[in-house]
């Protein structure tokens, strides 16, 4: 039927509906002009329009997209597909370059339709151009999947070298985000960029995120280790902030704190020498010091204060992702910080935050499952500890997964499950970072004292606290968890004198934590809300009056 309709019109009234199609479902009266330029007149393309549209083929729309522009549309979809189907090859490629061209002096906001006419005009440095600003439309709204998918059809486009690195440049990042990295890809882009500028930065995070899942822990701390000597270019303080700040996280986590602490150190010149100029490097400095204040300095109350600074700084920079970052970071402290409430309500308001971190995105899960926890909301954490196990497992991912079962496996204890607990417990070990070691065997020692094997959770207390002090730190500021632990395990085997000076040698940790706490509603919070740190106190008050000897100290 449609093959019949447009072989009734006159030669040249098909002519000018062929090039109306380029545009798609909607055209503009200078477009098709434009378009059929060397072939016919604008008085005539004039005449043919308007006989399209006494006939019904198109029809003219009430609003128009570009200003001064009368805007047509095809009356029915077929019409154009059927339309644009007799072009010849030449003929659309040609056209869809100038259509391209038409769209850009007339303001086309949109970059996926400049780059789909450049890319079918032939124009492959045009297409990748705009493909790569459509790639970072969907950058700045967290849609990381279409901002691979943009920067893939960019790349294929054979753009030219400077084109390509950026184009590979977001698709790392992206690709980071959405936990796919081509490792392949960011080595690439690695060779190819200037070290220092924006798109090595954005290599640099992708190849150690993938070094990190991949378990390649000496070429990651070889890859990190470069960063000490890279100045920024001018334009690049940000996303090298943001690799600084991810290579300190990733050498936490694998146990390297005291590395982490002087990367820490090499990153804070840029943040005083660019900071004023780049609010990016103040935020991820601020983000740096929010995340790890706690388990490398005992110091929650500074990294809250942090958290506020960064806070500040969302008017400056604005974008979702800094929203996130900064709920995430206070969720995190006012947890450590015994604010249990306003913690989980942070953490509750950003359910985004769950596929936007990166490698990340396990902490709001586990954070608010302990949290529900620590609330008494068993069922509660219950379910969503599950749910990020499964989370990690269904998607191979080893650190998710790992946390998942370590949190689980907490709330399994707490709610008398320990069987359930122990099965947990030990597939978390298996997963286990190496920063994360200490308190999941923290959490077994727990369990194995609620099983009556006071011996074995005495040895993994110690394995515990050795691991603790041998990394400079305790992921997720367990480091309470991990002392109380030993302290009863120690009581539990009878050393009564040398769990009475462990506890007491905790309390006075805890206490110089709390010294540290300007604010004394937080204080308090902090004392008497954290479980371990209100068992802690109550058994340190307990402990010294003891008087039953102890058969395992050799000084009684």
């Amino acid at each position: 039927m449609v093959e019949t309709r447009l072989g009734r019109l006159p030669l040249d009234a098909r002519r000018v509906l062929r090039a109306a199609s380029v545009f798609g479902a909607v055209c503009w009266d200078s477009g098709v002009v434009t378009l059929l330029g060397e072939i016919m007149p604008q008085a005539v393309v004039a005449e043919w329009l308007a006989m399209l549209i006494d006939q019904e083929v198109l029809l003219v729309r009430s609003d128009s997209r570009f200003p001064g522009e009368r805007e047509l549309a095809f009356r029915h979809a077929l019409l154009r597909e059927g339309a644009y189907a007799t072009l010849t090859a030449d003929d659309a490629r040609l056209m869809h370059r100038l259509a391209g061209e038409w769209l850009e002096r007339h303001g086309e906001g949109d970059p996926m339709v400049l780059a789909g006419h450049f890319e079918r005009g032939g124009e492959g440095a045009s297409a990748a151009h705009h493909y790569l600003r459509a790639t970072q439309q969907a950058m700045h709204v967290l849609d990381h999947q279409a901002a691979m998918a943009r920067a893939a059809l960019g790349l294929a486009c054979a753009p030219p070298p400077e084109l390509r690195i950026a184009l590979l440049g977001f698709r790392c990042e992206a690709a980071d985000v959405a936990q796919q990295v081509s490792l392949d890809e960011a080595e690439e882009l690695l060779r190819l960029a200037t070290p220092g500028s924006v798109p090595w930065a954005q290599a640099m995070i992708a190849y150690n995120a993938g070094m990190l899942r991949a378990g390649r822990i000496e070429e990651l701390l070889a890859s990190i280790a470069r960063l000490h000597d890279v100045t920024p270019v001018p334009d690049a303080a940000g996303t090298m902030s943001l690799a600084l700040f991810l290579g300190v996280m990733f050498l936490d986590m694998v146990g390297h704190v005291r590395k982490g602490t002087a990367l820490e150190a090499s990153f804070l010149p840029i943040v005083r020498a660019r900071g004023d100029q780049e609010p990016l490097a103040r935020r991820y400095w601020h983000t740096t010091v929010a995340d790890r204040a706690a388990h490398a300095y005992d110091d929650p109350w500074t990294a809250l204060q942090h958290t506020a600074a960064l806070h500040g700084l969302f008017d400056a920079i604005g974008g979702e992702l800094v929203f996130v970052s900064v709920q995430i970071h206070r969720g995190m402290n006012q947890w450590y910080l015994g604010a249990l409430a306003p913690a989980a309500q942070a953490l509750e308001a950003i359910p985004i935050a769950d596929t936007a971190l990166g490698t990340g995105s396990s902490l709001r899960r586990f954070m608010l499952s302990w949290l529900y926890a620590d609330l008494g909301a068993l069922a509660q954490a219950r379910a969503l500890a599950t749910q990020l196990a499964e989370s990690g497992r269904a998607h191979h991912n080893r650190l998710e997964e790992g946390r998942g079962r370590w949190v689980l496996a907490e709330v399994l204890r707490r709610d008398g499950d320990l069987d359930g607990a122990d099965r947990e417990v030990e597939g978390a070990l298996a997963l286990a970072m190496p920063l994360n070691r200490p308190g999941i065997l923290a959490t077994r020692s727990a369990i194995r004292l609620a099983q009556g094997r006071a011996e074995e959770a005495l040895a993994a207390a110690e394995e515990a606290m050795a691991h603790s002090e041998t990394m400079g730190g305790c992921g997720m500021f367990r480091g309470a968890l991990v002392r109380l632990a030993h302290a009863e395990a120690l009581h539990a085997t009878g050393a009564r004198d040398a769990a009475a000076r462990a506890i007491a040698a905790a309390r006075a940790r805890l206490l110089a934590i709390a010294d540290k706490i300007t604010d004394p509603d937080y204080r308090a919070s902090f004392l008497e809300r954290v479980p371990e740190n209100a068992r802690t106190l109550a058994l340190a008050d307990t402990w010294p009056s003891d008087p039953a000897p102890s058969p395992r100290d050799p000084s009684t």
